[in-house]
């Protein structure tokens, strides 16, 4: 019985030993899977990570400071601040000399070198924001493999890598709408002009823009600014939809409508037609009208035959070239007058009637 017992209990305390072993083995094998290691870990699996399990967020942080966070109910990490907004918040502080001024963003790489004047940056600095290439580089702005670029001279260029001016658009247009409703309120839509612009003259010298009202006119609209020294005006140059130039009117009538005095050194004027100009006068077939018959006609009309009269100039206005036409066949009518003149006075010299 006592052999027995002792056997019995030998057994008892083998089992419990060999149980404690079993713990501590399973015990350190998990400890070594769920750990992280400052060394690394060799026993990594895709379903590994460093985080939390409940809705504690996870944060880092430096000199016993939290400098990064992720939040536990959303995808949002914040950099300088605990509670991001979006899902990559940067929130930046203010450096006091001699360190530099803050960058919010920056990139960089062994192209670039990896201080604080290398790289790619965007800068906030107060309410400022700037975007800011600091290698002698393009900077690219692209959709689908078009867009913009800014080269190293400062020249913007739209589908091209090559801008030769300061705006440089390469197969495309340019587009300037005065209202839409993609802007509704708008209420100008100018390319304006001038030596400098200031506050108290903020539109320049010159505009051009155009109109698209009953008040307004129908067209482009070159126009002077109400700048300081200066009395502004609308229409110094106005073309309409309809292809007519008007200086001084937004209405015109005609390919060149003028509100105002034209002074010019020389003007052409080309007629159409046949016959263009009364040369046939002074055909054989053309038949003068006597002058007892053109007397009784200027006495009736106030005005000569063919000639508009003044109610009409004045309603209508006159076409240069034409009335010059029918001046110059007055002219020649009345040359004929006095050439038949001249052949009775001789006749009557023959005849004896005039010494």
């Amino acid at each position: 019985m006592k052999t027995t017992t002792r056997n019995t209990r030998k057994s008892h305390t083998w089992a419990a030993l060999a149980l404690a072993c079993a713990l501590m083995m399973a015990t350190t094998v998990d400890a070594q899977t769920s750990s992280w290691l400052l060394t690394g870990n060799s026993d990594a699996t895709s379903s590994s990570f460093v985080g939390t399990t409940n809705s504690v967020p996870l944060q880092f942080g430096t000199n016993n400071t939290i400098r990064m966070a992720l939040l536990a109910d959303n995808p949002f990490l914040g950099i300088g601040t605990s509670a991001p907004m979006a899902n990559l918040h940067i929130h930046g502080s203010h450096m006091s000399n001699p360190k530099p001024a803050p960058t919010t963003f920056q990139i960089t790489n062994p192209s670039t070198g990896s201080s604080f004047s290398d790289g790619f940056k965007i800068y906030l600095s107060s309410l400022a924001v700037t975007i800011s290439q600091l290698e002698k580089a393009n900077l690219s702005v692209l959709n689908n493999g078009q867009g913009l670029v800014i080269d190293t001279n400062g020249y913007v260029g739209f589908n091209t890598q090559y801008p030769k001016q300061k705006i440089h658009v390469v197969n495309n247009n340019i587009l300037i709408t005065k209202t839409s409703s993609r802007a509704p309120g708008s209420t100008n839509g100018s390319i304006l002009f001038g030596s400098a612009a200031s506050n108290t003259d903020p539109a320049g010298s010159w505009g051009i823009e155009y109109c698209n009202s009953e008040s307004e006119g129908y067209g482009l609209n070159f126009w002077k600014t109400w700048e300081t020294g200066y009395n502004g005006f609308n229409h110094a140059l106005f073309l309409s939809n309809d292809g007519n130039v008007g200086i001084g009117t937004n209405t015109p009538q005609e390919k060149l409508t003028v509100n105002g005095t034209v002074c010019a050194k020389e003007v052409r004027v080309s007629l159409n037609g046949s016959p263009c100009w009364p040369d046939y006068v002074f055909g054989k077939e053309y038949e003068l009208m006597n002058l007892k018959d053109l007397g009784s006609f200027v006495s009736k009309n106030n005005h000569l035959p063919n000639i508009p009269s003044a109610a009409e100039v004045l309603e209508s206005g006159i076409e240069l070239g034409e009335m010059n036409a029918l001046l110059l066949q007055k002219i020649e009518e009345l040359t004929l007058y006095v050439i038949d003149l001249q052949k009775q006075i001789d006749e009557l010299k023959g005849e004896g009637g005039l010494k």
